[in-house]
């Protein structure tokens, strides 16, 4: 099981499994970690594998739908796309919540809100374009490579925004969709 997401830059990137939280258990930084970045995700779990899956075809492809947060170890990325692959490769980063939501749900229009100890730092309004935002990203993926029942697409909604830095301690991250938690959980430096 992969998670392979569009970047907010149109770009694919391969998560290891490792890096997935279904659990939102709380997330205790490595040593080496000393600033967090955080960008929210709209996300498909694939129902059936294939390879080059037309945009047609795709809505066949994913069983449902969720929200989430991908975070990033600010200060190992340097600009470099080797940087960037070693930091989407931290364990337990990739909080995409169970249990899924149905597909249909990806075409309501709401927001997505992220908070840090109850103080909103980011919102995206939906227009109701999720469902074509993943398919979009599962027909991109596919090409790219070989999709497998249980693998997650998932397309960033936002470039790289800052969540916390070692010297903050401890948060209380949460993430909400249509008045929904989907997902909560503590940074604990």
């Amino acid at each position: 099981m992969n998670i392979l997401t569009r970047t907010y830059s149109g770009h694919t990137v391969v998560r290891p499994d490792t890096t997935w939280e279904k659990d939102n258990e709380d997330f205790y930084p490595p040593d080496f970690v000393k600033a967090l970045t955080f960008s929210a995700v709209i996300f498909a779990r694939v129902s059936k594998p294939g390879r080059s899956v037309g945009r047609k075809f795709a809505s066949r492809y994913y069983d449902s739908v969720g929200w989430g947060l991908l975070l990033y170890p600010e200060n190992m990325i340097d600009g470099s796309p080797e940087s960037l692959a070693e930091a989407i490769c931290l364990d337990h980063t990739s909080f995409l919540p169970a249990p899924f939501f149905p597909p249909e749900e990806a075409s309501e229009k709401g927001p997505l809100s992220v908070t840090r100890n109850g103080e909103t730092i980011y919102e995206y309004v939906s227009s109701g374009d999720g469902k074509q935002m993943i398919e979009e990203a599962l027909e991109e993926v596919s090409r790219l490579c070989y999709i497998r029942t249980g693998d997650i697409v998932a397309v960033e909604l936002c470039g790289r925004l800052p969540l916390m830095a070692d010297e903050d301690g401890t948060a209380t991250v949460e993430a909400y969709w249509n008045g929904r938690k989907t997902s909560g959980f503590r940074i604990v430096f």
